[in-house]
């Protein structure tokens, strides 16, 4: 119960703070004349919005599936049980290069079709280590899959009531 209190109480400010860096990065990259591109998962979404089937469908992958198994990969498999954990930086530093290694494969894993940088790689990079930060703290895969759940939903709520949002 403690932890399921923890992790609804964080989730909110993980997801806004992810969503704001999302925001900065397309800003400071229109000021500094690069285009970023938004993620092309994105695209897809907006296609099938609608209730019907496909969006369903997708639904249920975005909110139940995606969450977890990219946190049975990214958390479980790469940051918590490696052997290649960089023990010899030491317990402390071997644990933030875990994190960060674990962090930079989860957000290079949602380019899929379109090459990065887009305008969430850095925000994905972000909500990735806070997910681990989340699993450490609370030693519950279910707290980061519950968490990354709602993250979605949010995300997903978001996409399907402002789509104009989502073209950067």
């Amino acid at each position: 119960m403690k932890n399921l209190k923890f992790t609804l109480g964080v989730w909110p400010i993980i997801t806004l703070m992810t969503v704001t860096l999302c925001f900065l990065t397309q800003w400071l990259a229109e000021a500094c004349g690069m285009a970023l591109h938004p993620q092309t998962n994105l695209d897809v979404v907006l296609k099938h919005v609608g209730w019907n089937g496909t969006f369903c469908w997708l639904v249920f992958m975005v909110v139940v599936v995606s969450p977890a198994l990219e946190e049975l990969i990214f958390r479980l498999f790469l940051f918590k049980l490696p052997g290649w954990g960089f023990p010899s930086l030491g317990k402390g530093a071997g644990l933030v290069v875990t994190a960060a290694v674990s962090s930079a494969l989860f957000s290079a894993a949602h380019y899929y079709e379109n090459a990065w940088p887009d305008n969430a790689f850095l925000a994905l990079f972000f909500f990735g280590l806070a997910q681990c930060w989340l699993y450490r703290r609370t030693s519950a895969l279910w707290c980061a899959i519950l968490n990354h759940a709602l993250f979605n939903i949010v995300n997903l709520t978001l996409l399907v009531c402002f789509p104009a949002m989502a073209k950067g």
